[in-house]
């Protein structure tokens, strides 16, 4: 009996392991907080040109930046944001975009920007 002691001991702690291992999922927070890439931008439903372009960064401290070439683009380029999940809603300084889809490294946004609905698709 001595002799399965030892086994029985690493296999109970093993199992108090393995129970005690918490979900780590990331937030919904963390899962908006990167460096997105556009990969398709429409205006009212017609896609732009390939050269057509938008990087938003969304910073763990609650800032983002955005880079485009898109003309005019009048919506702030700095500033704070959040996302709410419960409504889907991404807010970029006081501008709350509505999102679409957001799945692994997959982003999908939509507003009315100057009277022009815009959708943006973006890759992590």
């Amino acid at each position: 009996m001595k002799q399965f002691m030892p086994i029985f001991s690493a296999l109970l702690l093993l199992g108090l392991t393995m129970t005690s291992c918490k979900n780590d999922d990331p937030t919904f927070t963390e899962k908006m907080t990167a460096e997105w890439n556009s990969t398709e931008i429409k205006v009212d439903g017609v896609a732009a040109p390939a050269s057509t372009t938008m990087f938003l960064h969304l910073q763990t401290d609650g800032n983002y930046e955005i880079t485009t070439n898109i003309t005019p683009f009048t919506h702030p380029t700095s500033g704070t944001w959040s996302a709410d999940e419960a409504n889907m809603k991404l807010t970029l300084s006081g501008n709350v975009w509505t999102i679409h889809h957001l799945e692994g490294n997959t982003l999908r946004i939509g507003n009315m920007v100057d009277g022009k609905e815009v959708e943006i698709d973006f890759e992590k």
